[in-house]
């Protein structure tokens, strides 16, 4: 068990009741300098359990043992942009799976985004990138609010951590279920879950992925149910992956903020690097292999019902 005392530092109400801004650091971070890492990074670490092919244009990435695919541009150029979408539509086609294509603010063609909403692609909310240098100290995110937060490692665990995630972003969280039992499963470290409790009741999740090649650590899917957020639940979050983020060797913490999170981030420290959209195609095939699989879970489900009906009487 992991419990963190987290409070925003970086906020400090003065004597007259008005809020001050925070402090900013003696050597402000040098966002060229860590959009450089990251976009090297986009076309070279892969992570246990990933594969990756940097082709021209473009990269792919796999995911959870091929049941997620994404794409990321790389100096794609205005008179190769739409073959390189219809190439990567068709493979997904061929693949039979979902397609995700991840866009950057600074990938380029400028009208990237544009060109794959008129291919079919649906485009997600924007995200706003931000990052914090570990090297500025993790004292923002330390102070006198207890909250407990567990790492995810046993099944009880993990149910409630799906529990959550499904309420708070309203959608199947199967496949990062999947990813990260796989992950417990294979000893592998660079995935860890967690979820807080208040008490006995699981109330926020969030999951950090790291790798000793990497230069970040990548602060994901942290999340609150409505009935506790604005309690430091979040803030408490961001403080136990810090933690272990720093102790895992890295030197940048990034997040893909949404409107919810990004004002406390931002408070904490956080800086803006660039903005992202998530960019999905499902063709048919995947489509209809999600159907099948939705059935095929449901048949299960009620077997197993069934099974425990059975063993009461």
């Amino acid at each position: 068990m992991l419990t963190f005392a987290t409070k925003m530092v970086h906020t400090v109400p003065p004597h007259d009741g008005t809020l001050r801004e925070p402090p900013q650091p003696e050597n402000p971070m040098n966002v060229d300098e860590v959009l450089s890492h990251f976009r090297h990074e986009l076309r070279t670490v892969v992570r246990k359990g990933e594969s990756l092919e940097a082709l021209p244009g473009v990269t792919r990435r796999t995911y959870v043992n091929g049941a997620i695919h994404e794409v990321t541009a790389h100096n794609l150029e205005v008179d190769t942009v739409d073959d390189a979408i219809r190439r990567e539509v068709a493979r997904a086609a061929c693949l039979g799976v979902p397609l995700e294509w991840k866009v950057f603010s600074f990938d380029s063609p400028p009208d990237l985004l544009n060109r794959l909403r008129t291919a079919g692609f649906t485009i997600g909310d924007r995200e706003t990138m931000l990052a914090y240098d570990t090297h500025d100290g993790l004292s923002p995110f330390t102070g006198p609010e207890q909250r407990v937060v567990r790492k995810v490692d046993s099944r009880r665990h993990l149910e409630d951590f799906r529990r959550v995630a499904e309420e708070v972003f309203l959608k199947d969280y199967s496949l990062t279920t999947r990813e990260i039992a796989d992950a417990l499963r294979a000893g592998d470290g660079g995935i860890t879950a967690y979820v807080a409790y208040d008490g006995k009741t699981p109330v926020s999740v969030a999951r950090l992925y790291t790798d000793p090649k990497s230069w970040f650590a990548g602060l994901y899917g942290g999340g609150t149910v409505s009935s506790h957020r604005g309690r430091g639940f979040y803030r408490a979050m961001v403080a136990a992956r810090s933690y272990d983020a720093v102790a895992r060797g890295a030197r940048y913490l990034i997040v893909d903020a949404l409107p919810t999170s990004l004002p406390i981030l931002l408070r904490l420290g956080f800086v803006r690097v660039a903005d992202t959209w998530p960019c999905g195609y499902a063709t048919a095939e995947a489509i209809l292999g999600q159907e099948m699989a939705t059935s095929q879970r449901t048949d299960l489900d009620r077997r197993a019902s069934e099974g425990r009906l059975r063993g009461s009487r």
